[in-house]
């Protein structure tokens, strides 16, 4: 953090990155942090978004379980895209904003709410089996 280009006898900043292998975008950004950070800006920095995805609360898992219930007992199709199509007709959703298909069913899966498909077939079962050469079992 101390190179200082000006100093006589002192590496350009091309022979100084070249040097420690990194570019000169990573030295400018790595120079400007130092301005205000001083020796934080050596260590990496947190790859989490700044604004995560949107997180839904337990109202609105409460809410997403409770039509799922609701629709069973009517004897409709209780899936994650009749879910959405129920909230969204509803004007009242407590959660605010309808969550995404793919978001009720993960926030279904959460909280124990998937049934299970025993009847699909496993992928293993597409490999045939099928032996080198005649009689090489024996």
């Amino acid at each position: 953090m101390n190179y200082d280009p000006t100093q006589p006898h002192a590496l350009s900043i091309i022979g100084f990155c070249r040097s420690l292998k990194i570019s000169r975008s990573v030295f400018y950004k790595l120079r400007g942090r130092a301005v205000h950070e001083v020796a934080a800006a050596l260590h990496p920095r947190s790859r989490a978004p700044n604004v995560p995805a949107r997180r839904y609360g337990q109202v609105v898992v409460d809410e997403v379980v409770k039509i799922r219930k609701q629709l069973k007992t009517d004897g409709w199709d209780y899936g994650p895209r009749s879910i959405y199509y129920e909230a969204a007709m509803d004007s009242g959703f407590l959660g605010g904003k309808v969550p995404s298909v793919a978001t009720i069913a993960r926030l279904l899966a959460s909280v124990g709410q998937v049934d299970a498909s025993p009847r699909k077939r496993p992928k293993s079962s597409y490999i045939p089996f099928v032996r080198a050469t005649a009689m090489s079992l024996w």
